[in-house]
């Protein structure tokens, strides 16, 4: 009997790894598949990882521009992994690598805090859909990581409470500083859910108080990082007031679903939402005949939601002083959404993992969608990305994307994702090439700008051209209903790919067009 029933774990664990490893390949198709990934923030990230890499090779002039400030502060394990990968690899391959370690840690994470809770671990099969978060799409790749080393911390906290392993401590230790070396609003939502878990954990309170001082040494670096801020005014540089804006309990609640997955244009990534969503709420129904036996759990996972849907409500959308922070609030649902998936309280079997089949449906649909949406907007723009390659080192570039910059931050700018993806594709030349973006952000991490560099905002492009922006040396614009640069006498068109021109100037702007 003993040996019947390891048979059937054994092979429903081999089933469990064979689906599980046949996602992540899933998942890993649209970030390999081709070349550009139509990821909002991604070009203003290498940028400035750009800058960290080359500050010391004069061929970039980086130096000339910016001035490298490096601090033991969130963001730092981003750039400081493609600083190191950008030794043996491109810059581009580096984050796509960095953009893969994420896509496998999120549903490891999830299936961590599942077992951590006692669920069964197929239920962490519905995260690798929801890996692909609005996060993504915005390329809020430190962000990202960051919510993986959220869920680890938590799993190792609740081991660590449950059981006293020494092991699980130093997992709580290590994931609580990666968390805050990635970013600074996943690692203060990771200590809300920690706090809260902990006061959850009060009948074994020695271990509660040891778990509180593992989490001592990143608040520390945290304390450090608000003391020298507060001295150098290096990210909080929008005035010493408070401001921001906030979109509402009812509003907020109407935003939710899409907050959680919405990806492109059109209805397909709701339908694949509404599939988790209802199988979620099919599970439940089953485990009220068939619970689980882990009575710790729902506590501790309602505690966990509530915590974030505090957040959510209290949080505003945008902050404008002392900082530029925009999405935040926004962020939260996408967090909750792992830890809805695991309320079902359901004991699940290879025999029975037919109930988790929508959430392998999910798995497979989402990737694919978004590698044939990438393959497009490949097609469309990939001529951008070999004319940057064209441009020699350093050079002074301007990216003007006629035509294609339109409505607000939630617009979408291409029919391969729901965010303006052209917004900051001036920065590509510096994340290639070097020299500098008259677009990049000013976070105080790894470089800042020198006084006096040109900026121009990316909304009203289509009325730049060589004479109201005469800094630049090479002019990439996108041909929309014809180019008014074609007729500059004091620029040559060097090559045309696609729908995009590459400009060089070749007379001095005291020359008459």
């Amino acid at each position: 009997m003993r040996g019947l029933r390891r048979l059937v774990v054994d092979r429903s664990s081999a089933v469990f790894v064979a689906v599980w490893c046949a996602l992540t390949v899933a998942a890993l198709v649209p970030v390999w598949h081709q070349r550009m990934l139509p990821m909002l923030d991604t070009p203003d990230h290498l940028a400035l990882a750009r800058a960290w890499h080359s500050y010391g090779d004069p061929s970039y002039r980086i130096a000339e521009s910016y001035v490298l400030r490096v601090r033991l502060v969130p963001y730092l394990l981003f750039y400081g992994l493609l600083n190191v990968l950008s030794y043996v690899v491109t810059l581009e391959t580096a984050n796509k690598l960095v953009l893969s370690a994420y896509l496998i840690l999120f549903p490891l994470s999830v299936l961590s805090l599942a077992r951590a809770l006692g669920r069964s671990g197929w239920l962490a099969l519905g995260a690798f859909a929801l890996a692909f978060n609005p996060g993504w799409i915005y390329g809020f790749a430190s962000y990202l990581l960051g919510t993986c080393f959220l869920y680890f911390g938590w799993a190792a906290l609740l081991r660590f409470v449950d059981g006293g392993r020494p092991r699980a401590a130093v997992a709580l230790l290590v994931c609580s500083l990666l968390v805050y070396f990635s970013h600074v609003m996943a690692w203060a939502l990771f200590g809300l859910g920690c706090i809260a878990l902990l006061v959850l954990s009060a009948r074994v309170w020695r271990r509660a108080l040891v778990a509180a001082a593992l989490l001592v040494p990143s608040l520390v670096l945290a304390i450090r990082a608000i003391v020298q801020e507060r001295r150098e005014h290096a990210y909080m540089t929008h005035g010493d007031g408070f401001s921001a804006t906030w979109t509402g309990p009812a509003g907020s609640l109407t935003e939710f679903p899409k907050r959680v997955l919405e990806l492109f244009p059109g209805s397909l990534d709701m339908w694949m939402l509404a599939l988790l969503a209802a199988t979620t709420l099919a599970l439940l129904l089953v485990a009220r005949r068939r619970p689980l036996p882990a009575p710790g759990a729902l506590p501790r996972l309602l505690t966990l939601l509530g915590v974030l849907a505090a957040a959510y409500v209290a949080l505003p959308y945008s902050i404008k002083q002392p900082m530029s922070w925009w999405y935040v609030a926004p962020r939260l649902p996408a967090l909750m959404a792992p830890l809805l998936l695991l309320l079902p309280p359901v004991e699940l079997t290879w025999r029975r993992a037919g109930w988790v089949a929508p959430f392998v449906v999910a798995a497979v649909v989402l990737p694919t969608a978004l590698t044939i949406r990438y393959s497009d907007f490949n097609r469309r723009n990939l001529g951008f990305m070999r004319l940057v390659d064209r441009l020699p080192r350093a050079a002074k570039t301007l990216v003007l994307a006629r035509g294609l910059i339109y409505g607000d931050a939630e617009s979408s700018g291409d029919p391969a994702s729901s965010a303006p993806v052209y917004w900051h594709f001036m920065s590509w030349p510096m994340a290639l090439k070097g020299g500098f973006s008259p677009y990049l952000f000013d976070q105080g991490i790894p470089v800042q700008p020198r006084p006096g560099l040109p900026y121009y905002n990316v909304a009203k492009t289509d009325g730049i051209d060589a004479r109201t922006a005469p800094e630049f040396d090479w002019y990439l614009v996108h041909q929309y209903f014809g180019d008014p640069l074609a007729d500059d006498r004091r620029l040559s068109a060097e090559a045309t790919i696609g729908e995009w021109t590459l400009y060089r100037r070749i007379a001095p702007m005291s020359d008459e067009p």
